[in-house]
């Protein structure tokens, strides 16, 4: 990650849009770094104010939140809210959560029976949020929560 940029965000964190747009024409920052200050930083605030309001969560719905930013807004967020349980959601979602996969593929739907289609990315998601949650924890535990998901659901004929 880019160090200055989380200095730079905390610099102009009470900055309105407008006057962010004009501090990076001023420094003649590149396009993707003028989006980053001038769009994600706002999306970032709008989150943060979110967790400041909603905290606690389950795991699933941190995750939900906050997978989408950069590092550089994740250390943001920890550093310009003054609430200690919101800094400690972002540290817990930081060190343990964003690095959480799920070992079940499409393939493992598909030997299922499950016809494909969109039902694969919920039964994906849906096992992952499992997962973030505590709720299994091997791949045997995956395999089971996704044929419990879909119970019931028609399946491809042979």
């Amino acid at each position: 990650y880019m160090k200055w940029v989380v200095y730079f965000l905390i610099l102009t964190n009470q900055c309105d849009r407008k006057r962010t747009q004009e501090i990076c024409e001023r420094f003649e920052l590149g396009p993707r770094n003028a989006k980053f200050f001038c769009r994600d930083r706002f999306e970032a605030a709008e989150c943060l104010q979110w967790l400041e309001r909603n905290l606690p969560t389950d795991n699933s719905t941190l995750y939900q939140k906050l997978s989408g930013f950069r590092t550089e807004l994740i250390l943001y967020m920890m550093a310009a809210t003054q609430k200690q349980n919101v800094k400690k959601a972002i540290s817990h979602f930081f060190t343990r959560l964003r690095r959480v996969t799920i070992s079940l593929k499409g393939r493992d739907l598909k030997k299922m029976g499950l016809a494909p289609g969109p039902i694969y990315r919920d039964t994906l998601q849906a096992t992952l949020d499992a997962k973030l949650n505590g709720q299994v924890k091997t791949r045997k535990d995956e395999l089971e929560f996704a044929r419990d998901f879909n119970r019931g659901l028609s399946v491809v004929k042979p």
